[in-house]
Protein backbone atom coordinates (compact mmCIF):
# COMPACT_ATOMS: atom_id res chain seq x y z
CA UNK A 1 0.00 0.00 0.00
CA UNK A 2 2.47 2.48 0.90
CA UNK A 3 4.40 1.51 -2.62
CA UNK A 4 1.41 2.51 -4.20
CA UNK A 5 0.79 6.47 -2.49
CA UNK A 6 5.15 6.56 -2.83
CA UNK A 7 4.02 5.77 -7.06
CA UNK A 8 0.85 7.85 -6.88
CA UNK A 9 2.85 11.01 -5.26
CA UNK A 10 5.76 10.35 -7.75
CA UNK A 11 3.29 10.27 -10.66
CA UNK A 12 1.46 13.34 -9.89
CA UNK A 13 4.77 15.06 -9.16
CA UNK A 14 5.77 13.92 -12.88
CA UNK A 15 2.49 15.41 -14.22
CA UNK A 16 2.42 18.46 -11.88
CA UNK A 17 5.93 19.25 -13.44
CA UNK A 18 5.54 18.53 -16.82
CA UNK A 19 1.82 20.42 -16.96
CA UNK A 20 3.58 23.41 -15.01
CA UNK A 21 6.36 23.73 -17.69
CA UNK A 22 4.25 23.50 -20.64
CA UNK A 23 3.83 27.30 -22.57
CA UNK A 24 0.64 27.50 -24.57
CA UNK A 25 2.54 30.28 -26.68
CA UNK A 26 -0.32 32.15 -28.39
CA UNK A 27 0.64 35.66 -28.67
CA UNK A 28 3.13 35.19 -31.81
CA UNK A 29 0.97 33.39 -33.80
CA UNK A 30 -2.27 35.24 -33.35
CA UNK A 31 0.04 38.40 -33.97
CA UNK A 32 1.09 37.34 -37.20
CA UNK A 33 -2.42 36.22 -38.63
CA UNK A 34 -3.10 39.53 -37.19
CA UNK A 35 -0.82 40.59 -39.42
CA UNK A 36 -1.89 38.93 -42.38
CA UNK A 37 -5.70 40.08 -41.83
CA UNK A 38 -4.71 43.60 -41.37
CA UNK A 39 -2.59 43.11 -45.26
CA UNK A 40 -5.60 41.81 -46.82
CA UNK A 41 -8.63 43.61 -45.03
CA UNK A 42 -8.05 46.86 -47.60
CA UNK A 43 -8.36 44.70 -50.93
CA UNK A 44 -11.54 42.73 -49.24
CA UNK A 45 -13.12 45.95 -48.49
CA UNK A 46 -12.50 47.83 -52.05
CA UNK A 47 -13.52 44.34 -53.41
CA UNK A 48 -17.01 45.05 -51.38
CA UNK A 49 -17.12 48.40 -51.94
CA UNK A 50 -17.01 48.05 -55.80
CA UNK A 51 -19.82 45.21 -55.37
CA UNK A 52 -22.03 47.39 -53.54
CA UNK A 53 -21.25 50.11 -56.26
CA UNK A 54 -21.98 48.18 -59.24
CA UNK A 55 -25.34 46.57 -57.12
CA UNK A 56 -26.77 50.39 -56.88
CA UNK A 57 -25.40 51.42 -60.31
CA UNK A 58 -29.62 50.67 -61.17
CA UNK A 59 -30.41 53.55 -58.81
CA UNK A 60 -27.98 56.20 -60.64
CA UNK A 61 -29.03 54.78 -64.30
CA UNK A 62 -32.69 53.86 -64.70
CA UNK A 63 -35.19 56.14 -66.29
CA UNK A 64 -36.94 56.08 -62.67
CA UNK A 65 -34.02 55.42 -60.77
CA UNK A 66 -34.04 56.79 -56.74
CA UNK A 67 -30.54 58.38 -56.42
CA UNK A 68 -31.16 59.19 -52.87
CA UNK A 69 -31.27 55.38 -51.85
CA UNK A 70 -28.22 54.39 -54.31
CA UNK A 71 -26.07 57.71 -52.37
CA UNK A 72 -27.80 56.14 -48.71
CA UNK A 73 -26.65 52.49 -49.49
CA UNK A 74 -23.20 53.55 -50.17
CA UNK A 75 -23.21 56.05 -47.35
CA UNK A 76 -24.10 53.43 -45.18
CA UNK A 77 -21.53 51.12 -46.18
CA UNK A 78 -18.98 53.05 -45.73
CA UNK A 79 -20.49 53.71 -42.13
CA UNK A 80 -20.43 50.31 -41.51
CA UNK A 81 -17.02 49.91 -43.32
CA UNK A 82 -15.52 52.35 -40.83
CA UNK A 83 -16.93 50.74 -37.80
CA UNK A 84 -15.36 47.77 -38.33
CA UNK A 85 -12.14 49.55 -39.18
CA UNK A 86 -12.52 51.42 -36.23
CA UNK A 87 -13.05 48.76 -33.52
CA UNK A 88 -10.37 46.51 -35.41
CA UNK A 89 -7.54 48.94 -34.47
CA UNK A 90 -9.16 49.58 -30.52
CA UNK A 91 -8.59 45.66 -30.31
CA UNK A 92 -5.59 46.02 -31.79
CA UNK A 93 -4.50 48.46 -29.75
CA UNK A 94 -5.89 46.69 -26.48
CA UNK A 95 -2.20 45.08 -24.61
CA UNK A 96 -2.99 42.14 -22.63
Amino acid sequence: MDNQKLKLSGFLTLFYTLASAQSINLKGPAQQLANEIKGIFPYVAVSIFIVVIFVNLGHFVKDNGDWKKGVTNIVIFAAILGAVVGLVNYVGSISV
